[in-house]
């Protein structure tokens, strides 16, 4: 039987020539700049912090005690002490300070208040309303007839135009015929189907022909600028 001699793994050599691998060395890596990123962070916070602070103690400083709405008040009905209560605001231009709240007891509301709404002057009216030439009429128009988002105060156009359903001939378009030249927004909310319920104050003269038109379904309504008065 033949043997074989056993062959032992050569070990290796490393440059120093003693036969062993050197041992592993451990690297230190700078700490310098990854201390400064920190710094920088911190600093960058504390100034964040005080231009917070700043801003929240000038926001507090322009704070001033207003008239804001208790309860709701109905356009046209008298505002009583009750339906007041208070608000500390800022930056609401035109809000009544809390010292003229013995002006504000006993007149009308221009337009439909409702509770939280800070009070300023055009909410507002020494006039009964309707006044004694005016009426206030009632329309319930689909979504094509009237422009989204009108409130209380907005003022309108009232158009005759023809009911649903039926295009009219474009003679006929074009001599729209003008119902009420300008109106007045009282009351208005969203209805089944995506229409909008209108209370529009309107001229004693042309209050007949509007709810006339109104009921038959033949009204449609353009807004005027915001900064148009009756």
């Amino acid at each position: 039987m033949t043997t074989h001699p056993q062959v032992r793994p050569r070990a290796e050599r490393s440059s120093s020539g003693n036969g062993t691998a050197p041992a592993a060395r451990e690297v230190r890596l700078p700490t310098r700049p990854r201390r400064l990123g920190q710094w920088a962070a911190t600093v960058l916070f504390v100034l964040v912090s005080v231009v917070a602070a700043a801003w929240f103690w000038q926001q507090q400083g322009d704070r001033v005690e207003v008239l804001v709405v208790a309860r709701e008040v109905p356009a046209g009905h008298v505002v009583e002490r009750s339906a007041l209560s208070t608000a500390s605001v800022a930056g609401v231009d035109g809000a009544i300070p809390v010292s003229e709240v013995d002006r504000v007891v006993g007149s009308t509301a221009a337009v439909g208040l409702v509770p939280g709404q800070v009070l300023t002057d055009p909410l507002l009216t020494v006039d009964a309303v309707p006044a004694a030439n005016e009426r206030v009429v009632g329309l319930d128009l689909d979504p094509t007839r009237a422009p989204m988002g009108l409130m209380p105060g907005d003022v309108v156009t009232v158009l005759a135009v023809p009911p649903s359903g039926d295009p009219g001939d474009p003679e006929s378009l074009a001599r729209t015929t003008v119902l009420a030249e300008t109106a007045e927004v009282l009351r208005a909310e969203s209805i089944d189907g995506g229409g909008l319920r209108l209370s529009l104050v309107v001229e004693d003269g042309y209050a007949t022909d509007v709810a006339s038109f109104g009921a038959a379904g033949r009204v449609a309504v353009i807004q005027s600028p915001r900064a148009m008065e009756r």
